[in-house]
């Protein structure tokens, strides 16, 4: 699993990183969204395009073939070249489409075959699932008011790729844990407050 090293291109301490540390994170809406990093880092030199180099963060698992155990993982910087940039939606085509046997949509079936073994053991071991509909809504070019509302689709890449990020941030707290305890953190959500809640339901 890879994502992209900013560290790279931010450094600790710069004007950069204290304005995204004021932003603390990437703001989504419904027609757009503010970025906590400056679009030719988030868009251009971090995102992790086709056929070029990119710095990243790493981290990679041997598995058991047989069991899907992971058997050991190793962590660290890297430089990465993607094979394809795909959407949830292209990467599920590839995957049904029987006739397709290149070595990447066979790849992709392998991922999804562990995907669905990780889950199942999940559910298994007592995970929490929360499923609710997504909406997307197509806005008016002028006005910005709603003219269309549907449901965002959902396709099996999409929980591929959720069990491997989730297969990521364990491997990575429990690193983390286990060698750096003191700049380990737990995020400990507060009980809802009542008031603030009655007035979203209101």
């Amino acid at each position: 699993m890879h994502i992209a090293d900013v560290s790279h291109f931010v450094k600790a301490g710069t004007e950069i990183d204290k304005e995204a540390a004021r932003r603390c994170t990437t703001v989504y809406m419904v027609d757009r969204r503010t970025d906590m990093l400056p679009g030719l880092l988030t868009e251009t030199l971090c995102s992790l395009i086709s056929d070029v180099d990119r710095m990243a963060f790493s981290v990679i698992w041997e598995i058991n073939s047989t069991t899907f155990e992971v058997v050991s993982s190793k962590f660290g910087k890297s430089c990465i070249r993607s094979r394809a940039s795909l959407n949830y939606y292209k990467a599920q085509e590839m995957i049904d489409d029987k006739s397709d046997k290149t070595p990447l949509t066979q790849s992709l079936r392998g991922l999804l075959t562990i995907a669905r073994v990780l889950r199942d053991r999940r559910v298994a071991n007592g995970a929490l699932t929360l499923a609710s509909p997504e909406l997307k809504f197509k806005l008016d070019n002028e006005s910005q008011n709603p003219t269309d509302v549907s449901e965002y689709l959902h396709v099996d890449t999409h929980f591929m790729i959720e069990e491997f990020m989730l297969l990521a941030n364990v491997a990575v707290a429990e690193r983390l844990a286990a060698y750096y305890p003191s700049f380990a953190i737990l995020r400990r959500h507060p009980k809802p407050k009542v008031k603030e809640l009655q007035d979203l339901v209101d």
